[in-house]
């Protein structure tokens, strides 16, 4: 048998339940608050590899040209648009070349490639979020 103890007391007040579900209150509630902004943070970071992956993707394909590609090349993955676009470098601005030595229809010419990924937080969204990747290669020319 469960004896009550001495003092008349045989439990917790109403107050003092109140106020351990508030405490427990607030401190849920933080948490929820957090977790939530965890999930747009993970969110946010696997659509920003999603491009550099798509990004990296259509660079390596540049390199492996050999050669110098024509134009404006675009594509669209889902809520990600990119374009890849290729320019012949000034060939002052390259270090060790001289555009006074350029000799020879076939030589290699050097290349600016940028490729640009953008997309949208939701399908058929604003172009918000981008990756731009630039770099240089040596191309032939057709």
């Amino acid at each position: 048998m469960i004896e009550a103890p001495r003092n008349g007391k045989a439990g917790f007040t109403l107050l003092e339940i109140l106020i351990a579900l508030a405490v427990f209150a607030i401190g849920v509630t933080g948490m929820l608050t957090a977790l939530g902004r965890h999930v747009k943070d993970v969110s946010l970071s696997e659509d920003h590899a999603r491009g550099v992956r798509i990004a990296r993707r259509e660079m390596n394909a540049l390199r492996r040209s050999r050669y110098m590609p024509n134009g404006e090349m675009t594509g669209e993955e889902g809520r990600y648009v990119w374009s890849a676009e290729v320019e012949e470098a000034d060939y002052d601005a390259v270090p060790g070349a001289d555009s006074d030595d350029f000799s020879g229809a076939r030589a290699l010419r050097p290349c600016d490639m940028t490729v640009m990924v953008q997309w949208s937080d939701v399908e058929g969204g604003e172009l918000k979020r981008r990756v731009l990747f630039k770099g240089m290669e040596l191309f032939q020319e057709r």
